[in-house]
């Protein structure tokens, strides 16, 4: 396995840190993975998948949102449009390497930014999505949607301790993602563990019945958020592998 370490510029200039792992022959297939609101696309998860992806005949890109990880921007003034906008101009660079049949893979919010993305163009192959909240606001539950109508869009609000601008929470109650879902004809792969407290099982069930196209869904019944056991992992990365075969020449 290859590894590539690098930073792309986003629309706006800012250097994103991104990584490119890719397997010793040839390939023109990718699977491009956004990690979840505070992780980094150094995640426990995705890093334990890694070698698995590769070896199925797939580069794997991975990378830092704007507010993330070893990216520059300040976590205080993250956007859900911004890490839209920000997988797009991945999308974009891995491109640039070569790579014309793509699959978007995401965890949690970075799940959640794939599914928007993946309404708005087609060029992909499938989605691959683990953990997806689809009512946004249900991370946030320290807040009901009308304490976010309250917010001061000037001001800022913590969660999970950490301190984050008001237009974040007010974007995430604006963002339709059962709309978005519904758009989508694509083939896509949904995974959820149904323990999870972080991202209730609910969404799961709303994500199935929402999207336009061929779904296979994967429950772990005593998975949490999370989803980092080893087995879990080995679970997830089993089935990822047999999807991705059906799309081999």
């Amino acid at each position: 396995m290859k590894r590539k370490d690098f930073s792309f510029l986003n629309k706006k200039g800012i250097p994103l840190s991104s990584r490119i792992c890719s397997p010793e022959i040839p390939s023109d297939k990718g699977v491009i993975f956004s990690h979840g609101l505070f992780s980094t696309k150094d995640g426990y998860k995705i890093t334990g998948m890694t070698e698995d992806i590769v070896s199925c005949g797939y580069h794997l890109m991975t990378f830092d949102f704007s507010y993330a990880g070893e990216s520059q921007s300040n976590i205080k003034e993250i956007s859900f449009m911004q890490e839209v906008a920000d997988l797009r101009a991945a999308i974009d660079e891995f491109k640039k390497h070569g790579i014309k049949r793509l699959h978007l893979m995401g965890s949690s919010m970075g799940a959640a930014v794939s599914l928007y993305v993946a309404s708005e163009f087609d060029d992909f192959e499938s989605l691959i999505l683990i953990a997806t909240p689809v009512n946004l606001l249900e991370i946030i539950p320290e807040m009901t949607p009308d304490d976010v109508d309250k917010l001061d869009p000037e001001g800022s609000s913590k969660l999970s301790g950490i301190e984050i601008n008001n237009k974040f929470f007010k974007e995430l109650k604006s963002v339709d993602l059962v709309k978005a879902a519904r758009s989508i004809s694509k083939p896509a792969i949904l995974f959820h563990g149904k323990l999870d407290s972080v991202v209730p099982f609910v969404n799961h069930s709303i994500l199935l019945n929402n999207l336009a196209g061929e779904v296979a869904s994967y429950v772990i019944d005593d998975g949490d958020h999370n989803l980092t056991r080893q087995e879990d992992i080995a679970f997830i990365m089993n089935h990822i592998r047999e999807w991705l075969r059906r799309f081999d020449d």
